[in-house]
Protein backbone atom coordinates (compact mmCIF):
# COMPACT_ATOMS: atom_id res chain seq x y z
CA UNK A 1 0.00 0.00 0.00
CA UNK A 2 2.77 2.31 0.89
CA UNK A 3 4.63 1.61 -2.46
CA UNK A 4 1.50 2.41 -4.28
CA UNK A 5 1.06 5.64 -2.33
CA UNK A 6 4.70 7.07 -3.10
CA UNK A 7 4.13 6.05 -6.77
CA UNK A 8 0.83 8.07 -7.16
CA UNK A 9 2.46 11.06 -5.07
CA UNK A 10 5.35 11.04 -7.60
CA UNK A 11 3.28 10.92 -10.63
CA UNK A 12 1.03 14.23 -8.96
CA UNK A 13 4.55 16.06 -8.61
CA UNK A 14 5.76 15.27 -11.53
CA UNK A 15 2.15 16.85 -13.36
CA UNK A 16 2.83 19.82 -11.73
CA UNK A 17 6.50 20.10 -12.77
CA UNK A 18 5.66 19.93 -16.01
CA UNK A 19 3.30 22.86 -15.53
CA UNK A 20 5.94 25.27 -14.63
CA UNK A 21 6.23 28.28 -16.70
CA UNK A 22 8.51 28.03 -19.10
CA UNK A 23 11.70 30.69 -19.08
CA UNK A 24 13.98 32.57 -20.74
CA UNK A 25 17.27 31.73 -20.10
CA UNK A 26 20.03 34.44 -18.28
CA UNK A 27 23.07 34.75 -17.90
CA UNK A 28 23.93 33.99 -13.98
CA UNK A 29 25.61 37.33 -13.71
CA UNK A 30 22.80 39.04 -14.66
CA UNK A 31 21.32 41.43 -12.32
CA UNK A 32 17.69 40.60 -10.93
CA UNK A 33 14.97 43.07 -12.68
CA UNK A 34 11.64 43.50 -11.36
CA UNK A 35 8.71 44.06 -13.75
CA UNK A 36 6.16 46.72 -12.42
CA UNK A 37 3.17 46.45 -11.19
CA UNK A 38 0.21 48.88 -11.66
CA UNK A 39 0.01 51.70 -9.20
CA UNK A 40 -2.90 50.22 -7.12
CA UNK A 41 -1.14 47.02 -6.78
CA UNK A 42 2.12 48.32 -6.16
CA UNK A 43 3.61 47.30 -2.78
CA UNK A 44 5.50 49.51 -0.91
CA UNK A 45 9.05 50.39 -1.75
CA UNK A 46 11.76 48.54 -0.10
CA UNK A 47 15.00 49.46 1.85
CA UNK A 48 18.07 48.27 -0.49
CA UNK A 49 18.88 45.30 -0.06
CA UNK A 50 22.36 42.99 0.67
CA UNK A 51 23.21 40.41 -1.70
CA UNK A 52 25.61 37.48 -1.81
CA UNK A 53 27.08 34.41 -1.72
CA UNK A 54 27.12 32.71 1.89
CA UNK A 55 29.58 29.62 2.04
CA UNK A 56 27.64 26.71 3.64
CA UNK A 57 27.74 22.53 3.59
CA UNK A 58 30.48 22.46 0.53
CA UNK A 59 28.56 25.08 -1.30
CA UNK A 60 27.42 28.83 -2.11
CA UNK A 61 23.94 30.00 -1.08
CA UNK A 62 23.06 33.39 -3.19
CA UNK A 63 20.88 35.46 -0.58
CA UNK A 64 19.13 38.78 -1.08
CA UNK A 65 18.30 40.29 2.27
CA UNK A 66 15.55 43.13 2.15
CA UNK A 67 14.34 45.63 5.06
CA UNK A 68 14.85 44.96 8.93
CA UNK A 69 12.92 44.11 11.53
CA UNK A 70 11.69 40.33 12.38
CA UNK A 71 13.53 37.71 10.19
CA UNK A 72 11.46 36.15 7.70
CA UNK A 73 13.15 33.62 5.57
CA UNK A 74 11.24 32.40 2.48
CA UNK A 75 11.46 29.30 0.41
CA UNK A 76 10.85 29.01 -3.21
CA UNK A 77 9.59 26.08 -5.19
CA UNK A 78 11.79 23.35 -6.63
CA UNK A 79 14.04 23.63 -9.60
CA UNK A 80 13.68 27.23 -9.70
CA UNK A 81 15.12 30.82 -7.74
CA UNK A 82 13.33 33.28 -5.23
CA UNK A 83 12.87 35.90 -8.00
CA UNK A 84 9.07 35.29 -8.86
CA UNK A 85 8.52 36.67 -4.78
CA UNK A 86 9.57 40.11 -5.93
CA UNK A 87 8.23 42.62 -5.76
CA UNK A 88 5.55 41.82 -4.71
CA UNK A 89 6.19 41.21 -1.01
CA UNK A 90 8.03 43.88 -0.63
CA UNK A 91 5.41 45.84 1.40
CA UNK A 92 6.17 43.29 4.26
CA UNK A 93 10.38 44.66 4.16
CA UNK A 94 8.91 47.90 6.61
CA UNK A 95 8.28 45.73 9.48
CA UNK A 96 10.31 42.52 8.63
CA UNK A 97 13.84 41.82 7.65
CA UNK A 98 12.78 39.36 4.40
CA UNK A 99 15.86 36.68 3.61
CA UNK A 100 15.41 34.95 -0.08
CA UNK A 101 17.73 32.80 -1.04
CA UNK A 102 17.88 30.08 -3.90
CA UNK A 103 18.68 26.42 -3.40
CA UNK A 104 21.72 25.07 -3.82
CA UNK A 105 22.43 24.03 -7.77
CA UNK A 106 19.55 26.72 -9.05
CA UNK A 107 19.39 30.56 -9.36
CA UNK A 108 22.63 32.63 -8.86
CA UNK A 109 23.89 30.07 -5.83
CA UNK A 110 26.67 27.46 -6.65
CA UNK A 111 25.67 25.48 -10.06
CA UNK A 112 27.57 22.61 -9.22
CA UNK A 113 25.70 19.78 -8.56
CA UNK A 114 26.60 16.73 -5.60
CA UNK A 115 23.63 14.46 -6.80
CA UNK A 116 24.21 12.91 -2.72
CA UNK A 117 23.47 16.68 -1.72
CA UNK A 118 20.02 17.43 -3.36
CA UNK A 119 17.36 16.14 -1.38
CA UNK A 120 15.00 17.26 1.48
CA UNK A 121 17.10 16.87 4.28
CA UNK A 122 20.04 18.68 2.95
CA UNK A 123 17.78 21.87 1.77
CA UNK A 124 17.04 21.82 5.39
CA UNK A 125 20.64 21.57 6.44
CA UNK A 126 21.55 24.09 4.45
CA UNK A 127 18.90 26.68 6.07
CA UNK A 128 19.80 26.30 8.98
CA UNK A 129 23.36 26.83 8.07
CA UNK A 130 22.46 30.49 7.21
CA UNK A 131 20.40 31.13 10.07
CA UNK A 132 23.57 30.26 11.80
CA UNK A 133 25.54 32.02 9.61
CA UNK A 134 23.63 35.55 9.86
CA UNK A 135 23.58 34.89 13.76
CA UNK A 136 20.05 34.63 14.28
CA UNK A 137 18.38 32.92 17.23
CA UNK A 138 14.90 32.79 16.05
CA UNK A 139 13.23 33.10 12.64
CA UNK A 140 9.90 33.09 10.52
CA UNK A 141 9.76 30.94 7.92
CA UNK A 142 7.31 30.83 4.38
CA UNK A 143 7.23 27.94 2.10
CA UNK A 144 6.12 28.15 -1.31
CA UNK A 145 4.26 25.43 -3.52
CA UNK A 146 7.23 22.54 -2.45
CA UNK A 147 9.26 25.51 -0.67
CA UNK A 148 6.82 24.31 1.73
CA UNK A 149 7.93 20.96 1.60
CA UNK A 150 11.71 22.12 2.68
CA UNK A 151 9.87 24.66 5.53
CA UNK A 152 7.90 21.38 7.02
CA UNK A 153 10.99 19.42 7.01
CA UNK A 154 12.64 21.68 8.79
CA UNK A 155 9.70 22.28 11.50
CA UNK A 156 10.11 19.24 12.27
CA UNK A 157 13.75 18.88 12.94
CA UNK A 158 14.59 22.64 14.22
CA UNK A 159 11.41 23.87 15.93
CA UNK A 160 13.26 25.42 18.59
CA UNK A 161 14.64 28.06 16.42
CA UNK A 162 11.29 28.94 15.01
CA UNK A 163 9.23 31.79 15.69
CA UNK A 164 6.07 31.33 12.98
CA UNK A 165 5.83 28.86 9.81
CA UNK A 166 3.85 30.12 6.63
CA UNK A 167 2.94 27.23 4.41
CA UNK A 168 1.86 28.61 0.97
CA UNK A 169 0.08 26.33 -1.50
CA UNK A 170 2.05 23.97 -0.56
CA UNK A 171 2.57 20.63 -3.07
CA UNK A 172 0.67 17.23 -1.71
CA UNK A 173 1.44 15.54 1.47
CA UNK A 174 -1.16 13.10 0.60
CA UNK A 175 -2.45 10.96 -2.33
CA UNK A 176 -5.43 11.47 -1.14
CA UNK A 177 -6.21 14.62 -3.43
CA UNK A 178 -4.53 13.09 -6.31
CA UNK A 179 -7.14 12.49 -8.51
CA UNK A 180 -8.92 15.72 -7.65
CA UNK A 181 -5.70 17.43 -8.88
CA UNK A 182 -5.54 14.97 -12.00
CA UNK A 183 -8.49 15.91 -13.20
CA UNK A 184 -9.12 19.96 -12.40
CA UNK A 185 -5.85 19.89 -14.64
CA UNK A 186 -7.14 18.18 -17.74
CA UNK A 187 -10.31 20.51 -17.27
CA UNK A 188 -8.65 23.32 -17.66
CA UNK A 189 -6.30 21.67 -20.13
CA UNK A 190 -9.30 20.63 -21.96
CA UNK A 191 -10.99 24.33 -22.22
CA UNK A 192 -7.58 25.69 -24.05
CA UNK A 193 -7.75 26.23 -27.87
CA UNK A 194 -6.74 24.04 -30.23
CA UNK A 195 -3.66 26.24 -31.15
CA UNK A 196 -2.69 26.69 -27.26
CA UNK A 197 -2.88 22.76 -27.04
CA UNK A 198 -0.93 22.50 -29.90
CA UNK A 199 1.94 24.55 -28.96
CA UNK A 200 1.78 22.95 -25.20
CA UNK A 201 2.46 19.38 -26.30
CA UNK A 202 5.18 20.49 -28.75
CA UNK A 203 6.87 23.94 -28.85
CA UNK A 204 6.53 24.05 -24.86
CA UNK A 205 7.98 20.30 -24.51
CA UNK A 206 11.56 21.66 -25.96
CA UNK A 207 14.16 23.20 -23.73
CA UNK A 208 13.86 26.79 -23.02
CA UNK A 209 17.14 27.65 -24.56
CA UNK A 210 16.09 27.08 -27.31
CA UNK A 211 13.08 29.08 -28.07
CA UNK A 212 12.90 32.37 -28.72
CA UNK A 213 11.40 34.99 -26.81
CA UNK A 214 8.04 35.10 -28.36
CA UNK A 215 7.62 31.60 -27.73
CA UNK A 216 8.77 31.32 -24.41
CA UNK A 217 6.06 34.51 -23.62
CA UNK A 218 3.19 32.06 -25.40
CA UNK A 219 4.44 29.44 -23.17
CA UNK A 220 4.16 31.59 -20.14
CA UNK A 221 0.65 32.61 -20.77
CA UNK A 222 -0.02 28.71 -21.38
CA UNK A 223 0.58 27.71 -18.50
CA UNK A 224 -0.86 30.99 -16.52
CA UNK A 225 -3.84 29.79 -17.72
CA UNK A 226 -3.89 26.51 -15.70
CA UNK A 227 -2.67 28.04 -12.51
CA UNK A 228 -3.73 31.58 -12.50
CA UNK A 229 -7.10 33.21 -11.79
CA UNK A 230 -6.32 36.25 -13.88
CA UNK A 231 -3.81 34.93 -16.50
CA UNK A 232 -3.10 38.15 -17.36
CA UNK A 233 -0.98 39.33 -14.32
CA UNK A 234 1.18 36.27 -14.84
CA UNK A 235 2.54 39.14 -17.45
CA UNK A 236 4.02 40.80 -14.28
CA UNK A 237 6.38 38.66 -13.64
CA UNK A 238 9.84 37.76 -14.42
CA UNK A 239 10.09 34.33 -15.52
CA UNK A 240 13.48 34.39 -16.88
CA UNK A 241 15.96 32.19 -15.24
CA UNK A 242 19.37 32.02 -14.47
CA UNK A 243 21.92 29.50 -16.46
CA UNK A 244 22.18 27.27 -13.04
CA UNK A 245 18.38 27.12 -13.03
CA UNK A 246 17.98 26.19 -16.68
CA UNK A 247 20.89 23.19 -17.00
CA UNK A 248 20.07 21.96 -13.34
CA UNK A 249 16.52 22.39 -12.42
CA UNK A 250 15.34 18.69 -14.62
CA UNK A 251 17.85 17.08 -12.14
CA UNK A 252 16.57 18.80 -9.15
CA UNK A 253 13.24 18.07 -9.33
CA UNK A 254 13.52 14.82 -10.43
CA UNK A 255 15.80 13.98 -6.63
CA UNK A 256 14.06 16.49 -4.39
CA UNK A 257 10.51 14.44 -5.73
CA UNK A 258 12.77 11.07 -5.07
CA UNK A 259 13.53 12.54 -1.55
CA UNK A 260 9.71 13.55 -0.65
CA UNK A 261 8.72 10.08 -1.47
CA UNK A 262 10.81 8.63 1.25
CA UNK A 263 9.47 11.37 3.88
CA UNK A 264 5.92 10.86 2.56
CA UNK A 265 5.02 8.19 4.12
CA UNK A 266 6.28 9.12 7.75
CA UNK A 267 4.46 12.36 7.35
CA UNK A 268 1.03 11.52 8.93
CA UNK A 269 2.41 10.72 12.30
CA UNK A 270 5.20 13.61 12.53
CA UNK A 271 2.59 17.00 11.26
CA UNK A 272 0.91 16.24 15.16
CA UNK A 273 4.42 17.08 16.40
CA UNK A 274 4.91 20.78 14.54
CA UNK A 275 3.99 22.92 17.29
CA UNK A 276 4.87 26.17 16.12
CA UNK A 277 2.22 28.47 15.07
CA UNK A 278 1.37 27.59 11.59
CA UNK A 279 -0.50 29.24 8.54
CA UNK A 280 -1.76 27.85 6.02
CA UNK A 281 -2.55 29.50 2.86
CA UNK A 282 -4.62 28.36 -0.33
CA UNK A 283 -5.40 30.18 -3.73
CA UNK A 284 -8.86 29.16 -4.16
CA UNK A 285 -8.09 28.63 -8.02
CA UNK A 286 -4.78 26.64 -7.39
CA UNK A 287 -4.66 23.58 -9.58
CA UNK A 288 -3.62 21.94 -6.14
CA UNK A 289 -6.76 21.37 -4.22
CA UNK A 290 -8.10 23.73 -1.24
CA UNK A 291 -8.32 20.33 0.69
CA UNK A 292 -5.06 19.12 0.44
CA UNK A 293 -4.69 22.49 2.66
CA UNK A 294 -7.17 21.84 4.61
CA UNK A 295 -5.63 18.63 5.17
CA UNK A 296 -2.79 20.29 6.66
CA UNK A 297 -4.86 22.08 8.96
CA UNK A 298 -5.90 19.48 10.58
CA UNK A 299 -2.87 17.45 11.16
CA UNK A 300 -1.17 20.36 12.82
CA UNK A 301 -2.18 21.40 16.29
CA UNK A 302 -3.25 24.93 16.07
CA UNK A 303 -2.93 25.83 12.52
CA UNK A 304 -4.83 28.69 11.42
CA UNK A 305 -6.11 28.61 7.47
CA UNK A 306 -6.91 31.31 5.36
CA UNK A 307 -7.71 30.89 1.28
CA UNK A 308 -7.07 33.45 -1.22
CA UNK A 309 -9.80 34.43 -3.18
CA UNK A 310 -9.51 35.01 -6.88
CA UNK A 311 -6.11 33.65 -6.99
CA UNK A 312 -4.18 30.54 -7.94
CA UNK A 313 -0.96 29.17 -7.07
CA UNK A 314 0.41 31.90 -6.85
CA UNK A 315 -1.74 34.41 -4.45
CA UNK A 316 1.16 36.92 -3.61
CA UNK A 317 1.36 37.66 -7.51
CA UNK A 318 -2.59 37.78 -7.67
CA UNK A 319 -3.57 39.15 -4.55
CA UNK A 320 -0.78 40.75 -2.74
CA UNK A 321 -2.93 43.13 -0.69
CA UNK A 322 -4.89 40.09 0.76
CA UNK A 323 -1.58 38.14 1.09
CA UNK A 324 0.30 40.58 2.93
CA UNK A 325 -2.44 41.47 5.11
CA UNK A 326 -2.78 37.62 6.19
CA UNK A 327 0.44 37.61 7.14
CA UNK A 328 1.33 40.84 9.44
CA UNK A 329 -1.52 39.57 11.22
CA UNK A 330 -0.74 36.40 11.84
CA UNK A 331 3.20 37.33 12.17
CA UNK A 332 1.90 40.03 14.86
CA UNK A 333 0.18 37.65 16.82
Amino acid sequence: MKTKNIVTVLLVALIVAACAPVAKVIPTETAIPTNALSLTEMPAPTTTSTKGLQAVNGTHIYYEIIGKGAPLFVLHGQGGSHRYFLPYMGALSDEYQLFFYDQRGTGLSDGHLDLAAISIDQFVEDLEALRVAFGLEKISLMGHSWGAIVALAYALKYQAHLDHLILVDSTLVSNTFAIELSKTLQQRLQLLSADMQHERTTTCTRPSEKLSRDEIDECSQIDAQLRFYDPAKATTVDWATEENTSKNSTTVRALIISSFNRMQPDLDAQLPTVRVPTLIIHGDFDPIPLGSSEYLHQHIPGSQIVPISESGHFPFIEQPEQFVAALRSFLRD
